[in-house]
């Protein structure tokens, strides 16, 4: 009896975002996963722009490994458009193409943009697990190939933000807000999953050269991790990255645990065929992950793992201009105040998503531990 194929991850060592290193990196890293080749037609780019950073702050994906992306697609004539919606509350386009670095990348065959420029669809799968129905960019839709470019990054919520949490940002904004609006971080990683399957991408690439670690997506700290991985099954391509981050069982992510469990990739990493690399030679040692405290817990525990272990939002009034974002993204309307007074945080409606923290300018809206969460990391530090 013959093995069963296994899905294909391609890695590539990439130590700067020097252009000649990012560009043959990704060239070995696409050859290596065996990259479909989308000849003559259109080819979409689906970024990670959450908010208008810059580069070095590893919030977005670099606009090196795009401007070598778009490169390689050009080569084979097509026209090729990089997009993305970004967080709710960032509407200035220019702003967001301007400070991301990706507004320099469009020229002759290469458009740049928002995912929402034409607009949303309703759509509706029996498949889905928590939604019922959600509004997804009709540019992705529509698209006859997509690939999507993600931005390796811790995150408070979803613990990683790689591949599969990349599509999360094809939905509008009242889509996103009904996924947030959920004390349950297995509802929320069941509700992404139901956005992956409505369109799953073609094929996938990551930047990882340097990375996010501690408290992502938006406030971590930039990690030279090194690397390029490309593939064109997107859980295969999360694995390879959780690697990176240290995970020893990336199914202790409650996001890779839901799409696995939905047969959209992989259950074991014997199932990945990775080139480029050997297993040891992933791991960025002493990676932060972050705060989310979940993968700590022993495995009977997890149930009730956010009654006990708690993170929540709390407000440094230091670091506070006291703009209302943070109002505005709340899912569940559990914040107030009057323009030009500092938020108020209703305990009672809060489901502690942490959009706040996650949308807010200065950070001044950061996580809160409670004693036991305190608990626990001592523990495993001492460990």
């Amino acid at each position: 009896m013959s093995e069963p194929e296994k899905y294909t991850v391609g890695v590539a060592r990439c130590e700067s975002y020097d252009p000649q290193e990012v560009k043959g990196a990704l060239a070995l890293a696409l050859e290596r996963a065996g990259a479909p080749e989308a000849k003559g037609g259109s080819v979409l780019i689906k970024t990670n722009m959450l908010s208008p950073s810059e580069p070095d702050r590893a919030v977005t994906t670099h606009p090196e490994v795009l401007r070598a992306l778009a490169g390689e697609m050009r080569k084979n004539g097509n026209a090729v458009h990089i997009a993305d919606n970004p967080g709710y509350i960032f509407s200035d386009k220019g702003k967001l193409l301007r400070m991301t670095g990706v507004g320099a990348l469009a020229s002759d065959g290469v458009s740049v943009g928002l995912l929402s420029d034409l607009g949303f669809r309703s759509v509706g799968k029996d498949s889905f697990k928590t939604l019922r129905e959600a509004r997804i960019s009709s540019r992705y839709l529509d698209a006859p190939f997509v690939i999507n470019a993600a931005k390796l990054k811790t995150h408070v919520e979803t613990e990683m933000s790689c591949c599969v949490k990349n599509i999360f940002g094809t939905a509008d904004t009242a889509t996103r807000k009904k996924c947030h609006a959920s004390a349950s971080q297995t509802a929320l990683a069941e509700a992404i999953t139901d956005l992956f399957v409505i369109r799953p991408p073609d094929f996938n690439v990551v930047d990882a050269v340097f990375s996010m670690e501690g408290d992502g997506p938006s406030y971590g700290k930039p990690r030279n991790t090194g690397w390029i991985l490309a593939g064109a099954n997107a859980l295969a391509v999360d694995w390879a990255a959780s690697a990176i981050m240290c995970y020893r069982d990336p199914l202790n992510i409650p996001l890779m645990a839901a799409a696995a469990s939905r047969g959209i990739g992989p259950r074991d990493r014997s199932e990945i065929a990775l080139v480029g690399a050997e297993w040891s030679d992933m791991p960025s040692w002493g990676f932060k992950k972050s705060t989310s405290l979940v993968w700590m817990l022993p495995v009977f525990l997890r149930g009730i793992a956010h009654g006990l272990v708690s993170l929540r939002p709390e407000l440094a009034r230091d670091g506070c201009v006291r703009c209302g974002v943070c109002g505005r993204v709340c899912p569940v309307d559990a914040i107030t105040g009057e323009a030009g007074a500092y938020p108020v945080i209703n305990r009672s409606l809060c489901v502690k998503c942490l959009c706040c923290h996650e949308m807010c300018p200065t950070g001044a809206m950061t996580v809160h531990r409670n004693f036991l969460a305190e608990f626990v990391v001592r523990f495993r530090k001492s460990g």
